[in-house]
């Protein structure tokens, strides 16, 4: 489905305009949050990637 079927599907199950307003606001920040969430894991994981690489971090218990 695209944007416009989804708006019409809405539109007829009784949502008003201001309504899918706000849903496509909320599905907008969501997937931001979800995008910046996958970002921060990926920069975590390089991290632990080079602690591992330069010796910092090992699966010896010390």
């Amino acid at each position: 489905m695209d944007h416009k079927e989804d708006r019409e599907l809405l539109r007829k199950v009784g949502f008003a305009e201001v309504e899918m307003n706000q849903l496509s606001r909320l599905r907008r920040d969501h997937n931001e949050k979800a995008r910046l969430e996958a970002i921060a894991n990926h920069r975590r994981l390089e991290f632990i990637r080079w602690l591992v690489r330069v010796g910092k971090l090992s699966e010896q218990i010390a």
